[in-house]
């Protein structure tokens, strides 16, 4: 999928994700962001529209009524020792922990935000109850993260692990998420993940949590959408396939799954 990797930004571009990563309060821009950059326009247009939510406090209210009314698995956390014994010291956890946290508040803000986003290009009626804004002040990741590798720059065997982590609880989007790209900086952690992830997919748990997060999101979204500041000039063909297709696709697929890698190390 064609993108426009923030390492290659300039001018313009690289202002708009510097702008992203400190309204949303992330070290990293997700890749729908980087998506809509590759497209003339697509990104100026849609980061306008939605920008107030974020900068405004919706988005993150709304956030937090996605992580509560998603019902989770109820997992024990892993053994305080158990990254120690995969080699993983303070310094890789404490990276880990933070990519986590990142990718964690970054799916919830976008999936609010642009959920709203979708159903107003859509035509959908409000009606969502608004969530209450204010009161607990941002919970922004401090701190920088790694690179996201390229998938030709990993090994056979961390493609095929990347890929067979994207495959759980996936209806069918091919994008591969770039939370299992980036983690591929420590494969042994990778492979716990997808341990763990894909018991959960077998049986169905899996899905049924990325199914209820994606309506509980809707419900968030929708009464948020009359904080968006939609730009007078019509958006360019390409915002509408790019948030629809990664709002029902990877978004909700990976909202529940950043929360649930947080849950298995006590966070």
């Amino acid at each position: 999928m064609p993108t426009l990797p923030e390492s290659e930004a300039t001018g313009p571009a690289a202002a708009l994700y510097a702008d992203i990563r400190e309204v949303l309060g992330v070290p990293v821009v997700n890749l729908i962001w980087r998506r809509l950059a590759f497209f003339p326009g697509a990104l100026e247009w849609t980061w306008a529209a939605v920008r107030p939510l974020y900068a405004d406090g919706l988005a993150d209210a709304a956030a937090a009524r996605i992580r509560e009314s998603t019902p989770l698995p109820d997992l024990p956390p892993w053994p305080r020792d158990m990254l120690p014994a995969m080699g993983l010291g303070g310094a890789e956890t404490e990276a880990i922990l933070r990519m986590l946290a990142s990718y964690d508040r970054g799916n919830r803000l976008n999936l609010a935000a642009l959920g709203a986003l979708l159903q107003a290009l859509e035509g959908a009626p409000g009606g969502g109850s608004a969530p209450a804004v204010g009161g607990a002040p941002r919970a922004a990741v401090e701190g920088e993260l790694p690179p996201i590798p390229a998938m030709e720059a990993l090994s056979p065997e961390e493609r095929a692990l990347v890929l067979a982590l994207n495959g759980l609880g996936n209806s069918g989007d091919t994008v591969v998420a770039s939370l299992y790209r980036h983690l591929a900086w420590w494969p042994g952690y990778l492979a716990l993940a997808w341990v763990q992830l894909a018991a959960l997919d077998r049986d169905g748990r899996l899905a049924a949590t990325i199914a209820a997060g994606a309506e509980a999101a809707r419900e968030a979204s929708a009464g948020i959408a009359g904080g968006l500041d939609l730009p007078a000039k019509p958006p360019p063909s390409a915002v509408g396939e790019a948030v629809g297709q990664f709002v029902r696709g990877p978004i909700a697929r990976m909202t529940p799954v950043s929360l649930l890698l947080l849950r298995l190390l006590g966070k």
